[in-house]
C-alpha cells in the first residue's frame, strides 16, 4: 500500500506529536514538568489579557499554544512537512475559536457589541459607515491572523531552502560559511517557532476578551 507524499508529510507530522505527548502521562517526567511550567506560565499571561479568567481557559490556550509551536519545531526536521506553512491549517485551529467567541459574544452581549462596532466621539452621518468598517475588521481577523502564522513560517523555512540548494555550487570555504550561516538561521527559527506560537495564542485571547463583557 503507497500513500502519496502530502499525506506521509501529515502522519509524520501526528504520529510525532502523538509520541511527543505520549510522556505526558508518565510520571515524574521531564515533559510532563516541563507542561506543567508552561502552563503555570502560559496562566500569568492569560490572566493579565482576559478580563474573566477560568481554569479551563488556560488549559484550552496551553494547549493551542503547544500544538502550533510543536507543529513548527517539527517542520525545522530537514525533508519534513511544516503543518502551520499551509493557511487551511491555521485557519482550522483560528476560525472556529473566533466563530464561537463571536457568536457567544453576540448572543450573550448584543447591546455591548453594537456599541463596540461604534467609537466613543463619532459623528453621526458616520455612524453606518464606521459599523461597516469594524465588522469587516471583526470579520477578517482570523484569516489576518492565519496568513501571519503561514508567513512567518513560510519565509524562514524558505531562505534555509534556498540556502541549501546554492551548498552544492559553491567552493567547499563557501559551504563552510553558509553551513555556519544556516545553522545559526535555524537556531533563530526554533525561536520564531515559539514566538509566532505564543503571538498566535495571545491574540485569539484578545479576540475571545473582545466578546467576553461579564466583567
Amino acid at each position: 500500500m503507497k500513500f502519496p507524499m502530502e499525506e506521509m508529510n501529515w502522519m509524520i507530522m501526528l504520529f510525532s506529536l502523538f509520541f511527543l505527548f505520549l510522556s505526558l502521562y508518565c510520571y515524574p517526567s521531564r515533559s510532563k514538568m516541563l507542561f506543567m511550567m508552561l502552563l503555570k506560565e502560559m496562566g500569568i499571561q492569560l490572566s493579565i489579557a482576559l478580563k474573566s479568567y477560568k481554569d479551563s481557559t488556560k488549559v484550552m490556550f496551553t494547549s493551542i499554544f503547544l500544538f502550533v509551536f510543536f507543529s513548527n519545531f517539527i517542520g525545522l526536521v530537514p525533508n519534513s512537512f511544516t503543518s502551520t506553512s499551509h493557511i487551511t491549517m491555521n485557519l482550522f485551529i483560528s476560525l472556529p475559536l473566533w466563530m464561537g467567541f463571536f457568536i457567544y459574544g453576540w448572543k450573550k452581549y448584543t447591546n455591548k457589541m453594537f456599541s463596540h462596532l461604534v467609537p466613543n466621539g463619532t459623528p453621526m452621518p458616520l455612524i453606518s459607515f464606521m459599523v461597516l468598517i469594524e465588522l469587516i475588521s471583526t470579520s477578517i481577523r482570523p484569516f489576518t491572523l492565519s496568513i501571519r502564522l503561514m508567513a512567518n513560517m513560510v519565509s524562514g523555512h524558505l531562505l534555509l531552502t534556498l540556502m541549501g540548494n546554492t551548498m552544492s555550487l559553491k567552493s567547499p570555504f563557501m559551504v563552510m560559511i553558509l553551513s555556519m550561516i544556516q545553522l545559526l538561521l535555524s537556531s533563530l527559527e526554533m525561536g520564531v517557532s515559539m514566538i509566532q506560537a505564543y503571538v498566535f495564542c495571545i491574540l485569539l485571547t484578545l479576540y475571545s476578551d473582545d466578546s467576553d463583557y461579564s466583567k
